[in-house]
């Protein structure tokens, strides 16, 4: 799976140490799946006691907080740690079944890291929980890409806002993606509109051509500012419908249901290991990014004394 680096404006443990985290999360992603799977094997041939993880449900201690009590880490690095997701249902009949679950838990625990750290917490809107274009691609794509979705940069100390960004070991995609499904038909109406038309309703929308080359635009002039050189490619998709729109430049992919697959094929080729330059350009583009967020504890507090004012407004 993809890493989520930056969601929106919200506050990403990607931010503390870029160097660090996308490591972490590959070894815990793979710790936390032998775990269950292992789990899940002993289950199914009929071994229902466990010493050390024997429920995920009703136990308020997981599996992991076992484990990692005897680990000789930090308490903050364990806090960190433990954050994997620890519900994941092992009832499934299949393996394939566990697996895509296991995923599911996966892509929830990539917006808890891409929107809180130990002291900082961001409100996620809910809409990102069934984003299915996100989603799409924190599960289709490896741990060596990294995703920033909806970031907000500065530009000229003014806040940008841009679309998708993948950052692989070797390029940068610009990507505008368009929402649909199979009655969904997008064509060009002017140089700067375009059409889209769904079950006979039509509505207009910028030209995507015209968001991509504002989106290169912001992030070529932070690159070039902080010296760093990387390819930087562009595309217009639309996973689920039709893009019935001619070539116009060699620069941007037309990407519809049709061609997804292909695109998909197109980006996996860079499957090579995570580079020090694409951290180096994740660090500068998180650095140029903005973050809204909130003191953690004192949200905790906060939320503690609203359910005391309930709990006394009930008894009154």
């Amino acid at each position: 799976m993809a890493q989520l680096v930056k969601l929106s404006d919200y506050v990403s443990r990607y931010e503390i140490d870029i160097y660090r985290y996308p490591s972490r999360y590959v070894r815990l992603k793979r710790e936390r799946w032998e775990r269950v799977r292992q789990d899940w094997e002993t289950r199914k041939k009929g071994f229902q006691d466990l010493p050390l993880w024997h429920s995920y449900e009703d136990n308020s201690e997981s599996f992991i907080q076992k484990s990692l009590r005897k680990l000789p880490w930090k308490k903050s690095e364990i806090q960190e740690e433990v954050e994997l997701p620890t519900r994941t249902e092992i009832t499934h009949h299949s393996l394939e079944k566990l697996k895509q679950s296991f995923r599911e838990e996966l892509f929830q625990f990539q917006l808890n890291w891409a929107s809180s750290t130990i002291s900082e917490k961001s409100h996620v809107k809910r809409s990102y929980y069934y984003d299915k274009f996100l989603y799409y691609l924190l599960q289709n794509l490896p741990d060596t890409f990294f995703v920033f979705y909806e970031p907000v940069f500065f530009m000229k100390k003014a806040p940008v806002d841009l679309d998708v960004i993948i950052l692989t070991p070797t390029e940068l995609w610009l990507i505008k993606p368009l929402s649909g499904n199979d009655h969904t038909i997008y064509q060009t109406e002017t140089d700067r509109f375009w059409k889209k038309s769904e079950n006979g309703v039509e509505e207009r929308l910028l030209n995507p051509f015209v968001t991509l080359k504002r989106m290169k635009t912001v992030v070529e002039t932070i690159l070039t500012e902080n010296h760093i050189t990387l390819p930087v490619k562009m595309a217009v998709v639309a996973k689920d419908s039709f893009i019935d729109v001619p070539p116009v430049s060699k620069r941007v992919n037309l990407v519809d249901k049709r061609q997804i697959e292909n695109f998909k094929k197109l980006l996996l080729k860079n499957q090579t290991p995570i580079k020090h330059q694409q951290l180096k350009v994740a660090e500068t583009l998180l650095a140029h990014s903005l973050t809204i967020s909130e003191n953690r504890l004192q949200e905790e507090i906060d939320e503690e004394q609203r359910e005391e004012t309930d709990s006394r407004i009930e008894n009154d």
